[in-house]
């Protein structure tokens, strides 16, 4: 399931199936990738496995949030990518980093 919010009040939690696998790129505190839920990553008892941006963890980087901001903006947001497969292959082939290219209207995944 996704979880998803109202926008009006009172705001609460929406559910709905998650229609196929991609990638979520989040910037709330800190920029970072995370599965969709699909499959589902979390093991009992912890949180979802996040790939954070370079210079843009929280608790790891002590300017962070000028570094995302300077990345990504100042406004929080969530971005479904639908990119889980090739993500995938490209550490199944042994990447240690991905790289995204990010424009006005775009953002691709960089080959390396």
């Amino acid at each position: 399931m996704l979880v998803d919010y109202e926008d009006k009040p009172p705001y609460r939690a929406i559910t709905k199936p998650v229609p196929a696998p991609s990638v979520l790129l989040v910037h709330d505190q800190g920029v970072y990738l995370m599965s969709n839920g699909q499959p589902r990553d979390i093991v009992k008892g912890q949180t979802s496995f996040c790939a954070y941006a370079q210079g843009c963890h929280p608790d790891r980087d002590a300017d962070w949030y000028e570094t995302a901001r300077a990345l990504v903006g100042g406004d929080d947001f969530g971005e479904c990518l639908p990119w889980a497969n090739e993500l995938k292959a490209l550490l199944d082939r042994g990447a240690k980093t991905i790289a995204l290219d990010f424009r006005a209207d775009a953002i691709a995944i960089v080959e390396g």
